[in-house]
């Protein structure tokens, strides 16, 4: 779980300066010295982000083959690229599967008056009447269960592992009450200490009424939850793979970079470097485009030369140019690529070449 997440972007341009960050960053402690840390070890290994997301998983499905706790009860697992969680493709199935059964709205009375299979919507809000129910609570008395990025403090995951998962005792220490009912309150709703058994109750599950949670269950609605209860407004039922223009849609541009030649002044020109990746969606071959407003070799002004690279390294490519490259005060190669969604990069580079 999540232990502190950053809810707003922290970013400065160039020429910028952010001046706010003593509030966690200040030298009120002894920092920590990396030469002690698992990070320094020669043996560690970053990693790759951009091809595969590391999960923490149970020891039965580790991938990795290491130890990662001293018990060595934890596991790694890996999957390709970004790795999303969403409502209706990953918690709602949960829901049905181990949760309606008590939690049905057609019961006369849903146990402890929740219902999680509501698909009602109210005018102008679209998200269902289960999403409201577990994230917009309709007034200041009702039940929050959860709290968008903070997965540890709310009363869903508590239900879930059954147990409090905050770091707080099921009773608060006298004298440190903030509100009247012993809780520690925030938002102005208190945390409810965890009652009852587990979720879903292991009576249920005996007796085959529902599916037990799997740990990989639980660790979705964790994740989901960690990652601000994401919704897809588009989501179309019938055709759940389709990305919309919703929550799952790639708004992210490739990245690109034009390594040769280099803007302005070059002595020669004998290749063309270009470098591209993209974590959404991935890139889209049929779009990458490579001209030049002069002639190269044989190719006329204007001609596409993407095909004419050779690959270097994963998402380099290079173009070997004649060995007589022309002398010029100004010349002009427009390098493109688009993603799978249909964002593009674009670079314009302007430069000379020779004396």
């Amino acid at each position: 779980m999540v232990l502190n997440m950053a809810q707003t972007w922290h970013q400065s341009r160039p020429g910028e300066v952010r001046n706010d960050c003593g509030g966690c960053l200040s030298h009120s402690q002894k920092p920590t010295d990396f030469n002690l840390t698992a990070a320094a070890k020669p043996t560690y290994v970053p990693f790759d982000l951009t091809r595969r997301t590391p999960l923490l998983t149970t020891k039965k499905n580790d991938q990795s083959g290491k130890q990662w706790d001293i018990n060595d009860e934890t596991g790694l697992r890996y999957v390709t690229g970004a790795f999303n969680v969403e409502y209706h493709r990953d918690i709602k199935p949960i829901l049905q599967r181990s949760c309606v059964a008590c939690h049905g709205g057609k019961a006369e009375e849903p146990a402890g008056g929740l219902v999680l299979d509501d698909e009602s919507r109210q005018p102008g809000q679209n998200p269902p009447g289960t999403y409201r129910a577990l994230v917009h609570p309709k007034d200041t008395k009702s039940m929050r269960y959860t709290w968008p990025f903070q997965s540890r403090n709310r009363y869903l995951t508590w239900r879930i592992f059954g147990r409090r998962t905050d770091g707080f005792p099921e009773k608060i220490a006298p004298g440190t009450e903030s509100d009247h009912a012993g809780h520690l309150a925030r938002g102005g709703l208190p945390f409810s200490p965890s009652k009852g058994s587990i979720m879903p109750p292991v009576d249920a599950v005996k007796s085959g009424k529902v599916a037990p949670l799997t740990d990989e269950d639980r660790r979705m609605i964790v994740r989901w939850i960690d990652l601000g209860c994401p919704i897809d407004h588009d989501f179309d039922a019938k055709n759940p793979d389709r990305r919309g223009n919703g929550w799952m849609l790639d708004d992210q541009r490739p990245t690109l970079t034009l390594t040769y030649p280099q803007a302005g002044a070059n002595k020669l020109l004998t290749r063309i470097v270009v470098g591209m990746y993209d974590y959404g969606t991935g890139l889209d071959m049929e779009s990458f485009q490579v001209t030049a407003d002069f002639p190269i070799a044989n190719m006329a002004a204007g001609t596409n030369l993407a095909k004419q690279g050779r690959s270097k390294a994963d998402g380099v490519f290079e173009f070997v140019l004649p060995a007589r490259a022309p002398v010029m005060t100004k010349g002009t190669l427009t390098v493109s690529v688009c993603d799978r969604q249909g964002n593009t990069t674009r670079i314009v580079r302007t430069f000379s070449v020779g004396p």
